[in-house]
């Protein structure tokens, strides 16, 4: 029993040494880790496809930024938020929900004033491609407001409104400080694939309301 105390001995040393201790570099590692929302991917804005979900930092030309996050809902719609970076008066994020899919986001100064203001466009699904357009104005670069755009009433599709003959199709797009809206024009019984009534072309400019910014009718 004495000579075998020895070898014993070695035995329980030698299994120690192979025994490995526990990693403890994820309990002591403090690099800290931050949470990415799959729900936004970047994306580049694009014209004439809908984007259901994505991120992008605007730059104003006076050097202001805008982050617009847009992330589709379970019902095919899509929530918006817009983030004045680094305005002086604010930094709140402004909302959009349950609105048709992004297709655009545009910069323009239309008044001259030396602001650019912020255009979203989104466009409904299916065969019509409505068009919405939803605006926010700089104050001075201290906050961002909403623009009014007045939504299409039936006076307007009546024969004698402005948008008699529309059903979707819209492109929007800006030349010599005005938005414009072009569509085309349906005639009765014209088939959605074609229209036979030609085109028109709608001019908007900015303008001061009472209490906020709207998008005025040009006659």
């Amino acid at each position: 029993m004495q000579k075998l105390a020895p070898l014993f001995l070695c035995l329980i040393v030698l299994f120690a040494c192979k025994t490995e201790k526990p990693d403890k570099r994820n309990s002591e590692d403090n690099t800290e880790i931050q949470a990415v929302d799959p729900g936004l991917v970047k994306a580049e804005p694009t014209s004439g496809k809908q984007d259901k979900k994505g991120e992008k930092s605007l730059l104003t030309s006076s050097g202001k930024e805008i982050k617009v996050y847009y992330n589709a809902t379970e019902n095919g719609l899509t929530n918006i938020k817009i983030v004045p970076v680094d305005f002086a008066n604010t930094s709140d994020t402004l909302r959009l929900e349950d609105v048709d899919p992004v297709q655009n986001l545009l910069l323009d100064d239309l008044d001259s004033n030396g602001y650019d203001e912020l255009y979203i466009i989104t466009v409904s699904s299916g065969s019509g491609s409505y068009a919405t357009i939803y605006s926010f104005a700089s104050n001075n670069d201290l906050s961002l407001s909403p623009v009014y755009f007045p939504e299409i009433s039936e006076d307007d599709l009546s024969p004698e409104g402005n948008y008699h003959g529309y059903m979707g199709h819209d492109s929007i797009y800006f030349e010599n400080k005005r938005l414009h809206r072009k569509f085309p024009i349906y005639k009765k019984g014209d088939a959605n694939c074609c229209p036979t009534g030609g085109e028109k072309v709608l001019k908007y400019k900015l303008v001061p309301g009472e209490a906020s910014w709207l998008l005025s009718l040009d006659s």
